[in-house]
């Protein structure tokens, strides 16, 4: 548990971070000249296609080498990110010092690596549940903190959320050095260039490899359910990078108003991931629990259009974190109930990387909307996405099909 608890504030103050500095970031760009696109594209989706691309790589390196050096290196890493964005003189500087920190967050994957090697297979899911619970900690404490302290400034600022995020970054990776031993065997290791399948048992016939093409066709349920993550996942990176501005042109939010609902958000999503996913499945099962989620972040949205007021602002945020926090462990599992098993860890990276790509697309989308086409825009497209969604969810089943 020691291990699982080093682990867990390495990952944690990935997320802290990432939601410190996510905060200030879009008004710091704005400051120093971005267009509309790089005003929501430059922090997070910047970020996120970064992380998107180096997780795979630093978990290919972590199954290599051990997972502890890759931590190591990472968290390093972390820190000058954070440090460069703390004193980064222009817009080209800050958005490559974003682009950095998300290559340095593709650590993620050795963490949850780790996770696995040091619990047994009856306490597996227990394990990596600790290790996910960081990511909603992580961004529920990070927004107030970067709304806070970006506010030290006369003017919006990135230099103390950076020193912030670079300080908690430094931690982490003390606690890496000298905290946590590793945790892979050199006999398990698998150097570059060698298969990661394990041969096959004699007298066996090797599992047939699949490709993501060949998992998905002729399976339009499958593609639907990937399609409908896709969607929201679009929508929920478009409303998290265009709320700063809407909250300030609309409602006169501060940075500070603006990380509270922020917070709200994170810890509504990671009640329902870990406090009411399992109950309501239980009871209604897991397709009811996806679309009535997506309708849910539909009709979210959906207030973000109409609003007029900061009680309206809070139930729309309410509904959507609480609905966004559902629909990701729902629509999983319909994900697999549909997957062939020997082609179930193709579907699923797949899977995984539709959100990912979700993650990009919509801060992408949302400036360039906002901005030429009025406040209310990103929110309508994006409910209307999320309707196409909950029609995409309709054929998915409820239970594995006999």
């Amino acid at each position: 548990m020691k291990r699982l608890g080093v682990l867990w504030l390495v990952v944690f103050i990935s997320l802290a971070g990432f939601g410190i500095t996510t905060i200030p970031f879009p008004f710091v760009a704005e400051s120093m000249g971005a267009s509309d696109f790089w005003k929501t594209f430059g922090g997070a989706g910047v970020f996120s296609l970064f992380q998107l691309v180096a997780t795979p790589i630093w978990g290919r390196a972590s199954d290599a080498y051990g997972r502890k050096p890759i931590l190591v290196l990472s968290s390093a890493g972390t820190v000058l990110a954070f440090l460069w964005l703390a004193y980064a003189p222009t817009l080209e500087s800050l958005l490559i010092a974003r682009a950095f920190g998300g290559a340095m967050s593709g650590n993620l994957a050795a963490a949850f690596a780790y996770a696995t090697d040091v619990t047994e297979n009856k306490d597996r899911a227990k394990g990596l549940g600790i290790v996910a619970s960081a990511f909603g900690v992580g961004f529920a404490v990070g927004p107030p903190l970067g709304g806070f302290l970006s506010t030290l400034d006369v003017v919006p600022s990135m230099y103390w959320p950076g020193l912030a995020s670079a300080g908690l970054s430094a931690i982490a990776f003390l606690g890496t050095v000298f905290l946590l031993p590793e945790s892979l065997p050199q006999a398990l290791r698998k150097p570059f260039g060698k298969s990661k399948e394990p041969p096959p048992v004699e007298g066996e016939a090797a599992a047939p490899k699949v490709t993501p093409w060949q998992a998905f066709r002729g399976n339009p349920v499958l593609m639907g359910l990937v399609g409908a993550s896709l969607i929201v996942a679009v929508a929920g990176g478009a409303m998290q990078s265009v709320f700063q501005f809407w909250g300030r042109d609309l409602f006169n939010y501060s940075l500070r108003d603006i990380g509270l609902h922020f917070m709200a958000f994170a810890l509504l999503s990671a009640i329902g991931q870990a406090g009411l996913i399992g109950p309501l499945t239980r009871r209604f099962g897991e397709k009811h629990v996806a679309v009535a989620s997506i309708i849910g972040v539909t009709v979210g949205l959906a207030l973000f259009a109409v609003a007029q007021n900061d009680a309206m602002v809070w139930i729309a945020i309410s509904l959507f974190g609480l609905a966004n926090g559902l629909f990701l462990p729902a629509i999983s599992s319909l994900v697999s109930f549909e997957s062939d098993p020997r082609s179930r860890g193709t579907v699923m990276g797949m899977f995984n990387a539709s959100s990912s790509a979700g993650r990009i697309v919509g801060p992408a989308l949302s400036g360039p909307i906002y901005f030429k086409l009025g406040p209310a825009a990103p929110f309508i497209l994006s409910a209307l996405l999320t309707a196409v969604g909950a029609v995409l969810l309709s054929r998915a089943h409820d239970k594995p099909p006999s």
